[in-house]
């Protein structure tokens, strides 16, 4: 949720703080692994990266 400031214009006679949704960023978003928020890592296995939930230590699919 964003808040954005607005003027009392025409069309909106109060004006005011309005809240309103807007987008996030990628990086902001964490992996929800059985129910827990974890960071992600990487690791080599069988010759292969694969991610795992720095949490657990649980391959990620």
């Amino acid at each position: 949720m964003h808040t954005k400031h607005t003027k009392p214009s025409a069309q909106n006679q109060n004006g005011g703080i309005v809240t309103q949704e807007g987008p996030i960023n990628a990086s902001n978003v964490m992996l929800v692994v059985k129910g827990q928020t974890t960071r992600v890592g990487f690791k080599v296995e069988d010759g292969k990266k694969v991610r795992i939930a720095k949490k657990t230590g649980e391959v990620i699919d």
